[in-house]
């Protein structure tokens, strides 16, 4: 009987058709095999998206009605305003600026920062650590949290181009992933200001 083992066995690709899963992480960190000048449109239809092409408000009621009861039991604090706590980790979650998604009114949502001490922690050699004391006025904060709901005006109509929230957006925001999505749109603002 011959050594199964051999490595110059070739699969039957009748029996074998694909290789095995794992085989697809032999080349994983070659991009040979990507056309570029694909991606590259890609960014190109990303860059060139106009407001109107945006799905502003990802979570309409039509949506919500039809989601299991697990998926919106917590509605209630969907807009609140408190820290997101993991341990040692605390992060702040701040609805306002995301208003127009949960189909309010989108204001310039006020100045908010994060400690810069939260994210200096550092868990090596820190295994006894009590977080719940470390992190106390958090804790505190999140179980406040229904009295602290973010709340506007119904979303009605499309903003509009100059409407101060949308010129807070248009300033806060990466726009474009690319050089030529910038300048495509800084020529066409100019055509605009220019016939305006």
């Amino acid at each position: 009987m011959g050594n199964v083992l051999r490595n110059d066995i070739i699969p039957n690709e009748d029996l074998f058709p694909l290789p095995p899963f794992g085989h697809r992480w032999r080349h994983a960190l070659e991009t040979t095999g990507t056309s570029m000048h694909v991606l590259t449109k890609y960014i190109e239809m990303i860059d060139m998206q106009t407001p109107d092409e945006v799905i502003w408000e990802p979570y309409p009621e039509t949506v919500i009605r039809d989601l299991l009861a697990y998926c919106s039991s917590g509605r209630a604090i969907w807009r609140t305003r408190a820290p997101l706590i993991f341990f040692c980790v605390v992060e702040m979650y701040n609805p306002d600026r995301v208003m127009r998604q949960l189909g309010l009114k989108q204001r310039i949502p006020p100045l908010h920062s994060t400690s810069m001490e939260l994210h200096k922690i550092d868990l090596r050699g820190k295994t006894d650590k009590d977080w719940s004391a470390e992190h106390d006025a958090y804790i505190c904060m999140w179980n406040e949290r229904a009295s602290n709901i973010a709340n506007d005006e119904l979303l009605e109509e499309q903003l509009e181009f100059y409407d101060p929230s949308m010129l807070w957006y248009r300033r806060i925001t990466r726009r474009f992933m690319s050089h030529r999505g910038a300048i495509v749109e800084a020529l066409v603002s100019t055509n605009f200001f220019i016939q305006s």
